[in-house]
């Protein structure tokens, strides 16, 4: 009886040492804390790479450019229009943290106070479709808050050239979907977003990333 159980116990640790393991999500895991930051954190920072960088990253967007690299972290772009198209170059080993989608508001431009904001930007991201898949697998996206905080606005950024509220701190309201893509593997990549907010519009990229 000890001779067959041990028969078994050996057969099942080979038959589960040749299963193939499940492939491990491309993205951070939500509660996770990518880089040292947490996934607020990280929407912060999309909100300041948006709206007060001076690379000026949507405008450019619409020109093709995928994005910047940031310490060592390349913020990619979001599309702000239909059907976009973007090549990439992402170094080797290096992190991709991405907003597909985000809605926003702003003090002295939607509403005077931090709670007006807030309500505006939670009001807003409301989505009939919300979607990103990588490589050809969806990945299951969750919205962030950040609350009313300060966006520095620099010169030549969106709240400088588009919004025309100049530079320093402007306060900023944002829920969005962000990931952190995990260094993904020499080659070429797919990356495929797509949203349509109710009552303002639909947005839609492909981004062709080459990673080397």
């Amino acid at each position: 009886m000890r001779r067959i159980s041990a028969v078994l116990v050996l057969l099942l640790v080979m038959v589960f040492a040749a299963a193939p393991a499940a492939s491990a999500s491309p993205v951070a895991p939500y509660q996770a804390h990518p880089m040292g930051h947490s996934y607020a954190d990280w929407t912060r920072a999309v909100g300041q790479f948006f709206l007060g960088d001076a690379s000026n990253p949507l405008i450019a967007g619409l020109g093709g450019d995928c994005g910047e690299l940031r310490n060592g972290v390349f913020m990619m772009v979001g599309p702000i229009e239909l059907n976009a198209e973007f090549d990439c170059d992402v170094p080797a080993g290096t992190w991709i943290v991405f907003s597909p989608a985000g809605f926003f508001a702003t003090e002295g431009v939607d509403a005077d106070t931090d709670a007006e904001i807030e309500a505006i930007a939670r009001a807003g991201f409301n989505t009939s479709v919300d979607q990103l898949s990588l490589d050809g697998k969806d990945i299951p996206l969750q919205v962030f808050d950040t609350g009313a905080f300060d966006v520095i606005s620099q010169k030549g950024s969106f709240y400088d050239t588009v919004y025309d509220i100049g530079t320093g701190p402007i306060r900023t309201a944002l829920l969005a979907n962000v990931v952190a893509i995990h260094p993904l593997t020499p080659g070429d990549h797919t990356i495929e977003a797509a949203a349509s907010f109710i009552g303002d519009g639909e947005f839609s990229g492909t981004y062709h990333v080459h990673v080397g």
